[in-house]
């Protein structure tokens, strides 16, 4: 079995758009959630870490997964349902807030 974990590209901070604020190089989340998932994931499944902030991969060149997991801060939403709506399956954690 193949998973991909994907970070989605941050339009806040990136280490692909340090030129655009040069701050950026200071202040990367980090996806933590991910890294937690894949030391979870049974031994015989095949993990990929996916960081959109590093760099875009080229997705079609990429081995169709079994499953996919995004995560995402509110910045990257709209990255991350774009990932999601892709053609595998996908699954996208939610953090609710109450009132």
């Amino acid at each position: 079995m193949r998973l991909y974990l994907v970070n989605p590209d941050n339009p806040v901070v990136s280490l692909n758009k340090v030129h655009w604020n040069r701050l950026n190089k200071y202040r990367v989340w980090k996806p933590l959630g991910l890294l937690v998932v894949a030391g979870l994931t049974p031994p015989d499944w095949e993990v990929t870490l996916i960081d959109e902030n590093l760099g875009h991969p080229d997705y079609g060149r990429l081995p169709k997964p079994d499953l996919v997991g995004v995560t995402a801060f509110t910045s990257q939403t709209p990255r991350a349902y774009e990932v999601a709506a892709c053609p595998t399956s996908a699954e996208m954690g939610q953090f609710e807030t109450g009132s």
